[in-house]
Formats: C-alpha cells, sequence, structure tokens
C-alpha cells in the first residue's frame, strides 16, 4: 500500500522568506542582496539543527531561479519554483557532506560546475553537513571556490562552523543562525493545529516546545507524533508528559511548593512519588534548576520575556517566591547545580537527592513560615492497592485535604529517617549540630542590625566545640577582629538558638592552623626521640611519626 503521509515537517516547509520565522538577521540580508542585485557566490549558513539551514537555501534558490526573478517573493507556481519545491530541478543540487567527504566526489562537482545551466539562471548547489568534508576534499574546493563560474553558487550548511578551515570560510559570506524562541516554536505549533484540525490544550505546546530545546524541526516532529499517540483525542499536557517520558508539571510544582511552605513531610513524599515513577533523577534535577532559575529571574527582573514558560507556569513560580529571599533564591540554585553533579556521581543518587531537599528547607529555616498561599497540587498515584486504601481510610476518617493527595504511607523504599519530619530536640551539642544551624544563627545576627557582623560569620568557621568552648576562626584579620569585637553579641545569639551559655575563642584562620601545625610537629619530634619508638623503628624501619591524641 502506498504511503502518501506526509510529516508536519515537510508538508509545512516555508516556501517564501516570510514564511521563514525566527531567522531575520539571515533572510533580511538575503532579500536586500536580491533586491540590489549583489549574489555572491558563496555562503556559509551555520547554526543549531533544525532551525531551517537547509529551508533557507532553498527559498534562496529558489528566489534566484523564479521566472520573475531574481525576486524576493518567488512565485511558488513557475515550474522552476516547483521543481526546486519538489527536489528534481535540474539546476539545484543538494549533497550530502557526510556520504560525499572524499575528493574524488569534489572533482566530480568541479567537472559539474562548468557546464551552463539547464533551464535556470543559476546553478545552485547546497552541500549540507559540509563539515564532514575530508581536509583533501576542501583543499580540492578551493580554487573552484574561489573563481566559480558567475553562474554558480555555492550554499554550505553546518552544525560546526569551526570545523570548516579558515580558507573555506575566508572565501564565502557567513550566516549564523539562533536557536529558535520557545514563542516561536508555540506560535508555529498553534498556527499548524488550525490548519490541521487539531485541538490542543496551551501547556501542551509548551510542554512541546521545551523538548524541542531551541529546534522548530523537532518541536513539529514531537507534535506530530504526539497526535498519533492522541488517537484521535485532544492533546492534553499530560498526554505529551507520557508521551515523552517528561516529568509530570504537578510533581515538578509540588516539589516547589513544598519547599516554598518549608513542609519537609510533603516534598519528601513528592519524591518518593519520584522514585516510584523511575523518573530519571538528573532529568529530575535539571527541571529544579530551570525553576528555580526562572524564580529567581522572575524575583530580580519580573519580565515575562525571559521566562520560557506557560504563563500559568509563570504565575506559579511568581507565586512561590514571594515568601522567599533572592539570596535564598540563589543559594537554591546553586545548591541544584550541585546536586545534578552529586546525583550522576553517587551509587546512591536517592540519598543525595532526599538530602538537597531537606537542605533547602533547613536553609530556609523549618516551616511553618510565611505562607505563599500555595496550594499543594494533587499528585496522581500510580494504581496500587496500598495507596488506594489508604485513601479510602483517610475519606472514612474524615480527611478531606488528605482525598487524592500524596497519602502518609512509609513507603518501602524510604531513605531518610522519620527524625527529618519531626522538630529537632537538641538534647547534646556537637560541632555537627552548631554548623547545621550556623545559617539560622547569622539570620539572628542580621535581625540584630548587625550586618556586617553577620559577613563577617558567613566565612568563619567553626573549628570544635568543647562544652561549654566554641572555637571559630576567621577568614582574615578584619574579619576576625570583627568577631572578637562582638563576641558578647554571638554568645547571646547563640543562648538564643541551643538554651545554654557558650564561650567563645576566636583566631584568625592562618594564624590558626600555623600555630596548630607547628604544635603537631614538636609533638611529632618529641615523639621520635622516645626510647620506645627508636627501638621499634630499628625494626620497622620507619622514617616519620604522626600523634594522635586521644580522649573525647
Amino acid at each position: 500500500m502506498e504511503n502518501n503521509y506526509l510529516v508536519f515537517a515537510r508538508k509545512w516547509r516555508p516556501q517564501s522568506f516570510d514564511e521563514i520565522i525566527g531567522q531575520a538577521q539571515v533572510t533580511e540580508p538575503l532579500k536586500r542582496a536580491i533586491e540590489l542585485n549583489r549574489i555572491m557566490h558563496a555562503y556559509v549558513f551555520s547554526g543549531p539543527r533544525g532551525v531551517g539551514k537547509t529551508t533557507t537555501a532553498r527559498v534562496f534558490a529558489k528566489a534566484l531561479n523564479c521566472e520573475k526573478g531574481p525576486t524576493i517573493t518567488p512565485c511558488n507556481v513557475c515550474s522552476a519554483c516547483v521543481e526546486i519545491t519538489n527536489g528534481t530541478a535540474l539546476d539545484v543540487t543538494e549533497i550530502d557532506g557526510a556520504s560525499n567527504t572524499g575528493v574524488d566526489n569534489i572533482r566530480e562537482l568541479r567537472e559539474r560546475v562548468g557546464l551552463s545551466a539547464a533551464s535556470s539562471k543559476y546553478k545552485v548547489y547546497i552541500i549540507d553537513e559540509v563539515h564532514m568534508l575530508s581536509t583533501s576534499a576542501f583543499n580540492a574546493l578551493l580554487k573552484t571556490l574561489e573563481e566559480p563560474p558567475s553562474h554558480v553558487i555555492f550554499i554550505f550548511a553546518t552544525t560546526e562552523p569551526e570545523e570548516i578551515p579558515q580558507t573555506i570560510l575566508s572565501r564565502c559570506q557567513h550566516f549564523r543562525f539562533k536557536r529558535m524562541p520557545m514563542d516561536l516554536i508555540v506560535h508555529n505549533l498553534k498556527d499548524i493545529a488550525v490548519k490541521e484540525k487539531i485541538i490542543c490544550e496551551e501547556k501542551a505546546y509548551y510542554t512541546v516546545a521545551k523538548a524541542a530545546d531551541g529546534a522548530l524541526r523537532d518541536a513539529q516532529r514531537i507534535f506530530d507524533q504526539l497526535v498519533t499517540y492522541a488517537r484521535g483525542e485532544k492533546l492534553t499536557d499530560v498526554l505529551a508528559s507520557e508521551m515523552l517520558g517528561e516529568i509530570d508539571a504537578d510533581i515538578l510544582n509540588g516539589f516547589i511548593a513544598g519547599v516554598a511552605r518549608k513542609d519537609v513531610k510533603a516534598v519528601m513524599s513528592i519524591l518518593e512519588v519520584v522514585f516510584d515513577r523511575g523518573y530519571n533523577l538528573q532529568h529530575f534535577m535539571s527541571r529544579i534548576i530551570e525553576a528555580f532559575r526562572n524564580m529567581l529571574l522572575i524575583k530580580t527582573v519580573d519580565d515575562k520575556s525571559m521566562i520560557e514558560s506557560s504563563l500559568d507556569q509563570y504565575e506559579f513560580l511568581k507565586k512561590a517566591g514571594l515568601s522567599i529571599g533572592r539570596k535564598e533564591i540563589l543559594y537554591m540554585l546553586q545548591k541544584s547545580l550541585e546536586t545534578e553533579y552529586n546525583v550522576t556521581k553517587s551509587s546512591l543518587p536517592g540519598i543525595v537527592l532526599e538530602s538537597f531537599a531537606a537542605d533547602l528547607i533547613f536553609y530556609l529555616g523549618e516551616g511553618p513560615g510565611n505562607d505563599p498561599g500555595l496550594e499543594q497540587p494533587v499528585i496522581k498515584k500510580q494504581e496500587k492497592p496500598v495507596i488506594e486504601e489508604a485513601v479510602k481510610t483517610a475519606e472514612a476518617a474524615g480527611q478531606e485535604d488528605m482525598a487524592g493527595a500524596v497519602p502518609e504511607i512509609k513507603p518501602s523504599g524510604m531513605m531518610l529517617i522519620d527524625e527529618i519530619m519531626e522538630e529537632e530536640q537538641i538534647t547534646k551539642i556537637t560541632k555537627d549540630i552548631i554548623e547545621k544551624h550556623w545559617p539560622t544563627i547569622i539570620e539572628r545576627i542580621k535581625t540584630k542590625k548587625e550586618n556586617e557582623l553577620a559577613t563577617a560569620m558567613e566565612t568563619a568557621g567553626v573549628v570544635s566545640y568543647e562544652e561549654p568552648v566554641l572555637l571559630i576562626t576567621g577568614e582574615n584579620k578584619f574579619y576576625t577582629e570583627k568577631i572578637k569585637r562582638q563576641a558578647d553579641v554571638i554568645k547571646d545569639v547563640l543562648k538564643d538558638e541551643f538554651k545554654r551559655d557558650f564561650n567563645i575563642n576566636i583566631f584568625e584562620k592562618n594564624e590558626y592552623y600555623a600555630k596548630n601545625r607547628a604544635n603537631r610537629d614538636v609533638d611529632a619530634e618529641e615523639a621520635k626521640n622516645n626510647v620506645t619508638v627508636k627501638e621499634l623503628s630499628k625494626i620497622f624501619k620507619f622514617s616519620s611519626v604522626e600523634v594522635k591524641k586521644t580522649g573525647k
């Protein structure tokens, strides 16, 4: 059976300069060159895949060879235009650089270049992926490219212009194509939907456009695939995410909402859904990074044009950021970037992800905080009897807020202990606990209008704690003196935080470590002179001694 179906990318390929979107920096100069009759003999079109390089080359060839041309508005009905559109024009030759890499292929091309055009004004050679040509092939092309016949035009398309020799580039006009902005991709998909009588949900357009990553052709291909996947039904965001294996928007927003509300339990439940559904954790982190990046931009400049997302998502992130400061959002973004790397390297990526989530909330100050008014999105659960039973139990108990949401079940895969869900009860102070509370201590100092001291404390380090003595090192002499002068303020803050008194010893960092090193060297030297150690050295032939002190 003959297949007459044309995919969207071919069916709706632009046939004129005006139909080419998002590449005005290329189409406008080409149109002016035609109007002024300043046609060059060689061009390089470079840029990402699927943004219109080969399409523009074909439209340019039509504009030059149209019966009404050269013209910036080819008629698309004359024999020359129709043949170029159908790929049957004798005078417009498309060559795949990837499969014609050798010098023999270029020699054959040089022999054909000398022949006059069959029926058109120009012979146009479009070489796609030209960077794949061998060095000898490029060298064979040089002379022809420098002095071609007046009726011959070369158009080289490539995704890697840096691989083209400078001797070739210097003989061509170079036009750079850009990644397609998301709004333009969405506009194009909507236009196709209207022409094809397709009903599509607004969010679905953005999900497809995001998956295309700036390539219009990829967006059209994915959209075409989604129409098939939907089997005649309305195209929804859920269907698009399902087909692409994307993270459900409700899951992503549930995580963001939980962090904004400082709700550890909600965030951990969301992560359990992520683990349960088998999502790629690195991809999940990349979506979190994108969300925090957008939230930071909204918080600082609030320019919708800089945010590649739907209006609903933009409003959600704007609301989520109301209760979080810019500095805190920046910390969350930096921590997300660090965690994405750690997830790929760790043998226990789930724990890395859970630790990251807890760290964000502890940094913000475990809730309840200033509620931004966000509702926790309803997450559609996998069909598992234990979960269905939990929801029924919740409804029967009158807990309406749990119905349909993430149930309070302790999943078998839970990797963090229950204590992380509860308010921390501090019975014994340790160095680790003080370090964990350090951001909160700094925030307490800021509330006392001691911003310079807070800055000094942000760079300070906790060396040790043996009750009641806390040893702190300052980053430099200036900060160390600042901390020493206001030690009483720090003591008051520590007492407020831990409900007990502290004694503080403060040293400049480099000075402390130099002194500590000197003490260790003295101890080691004394140990080497010990009679017992000397006798042992004769037997075991060791040359150095390390002293370790025991005790608490």
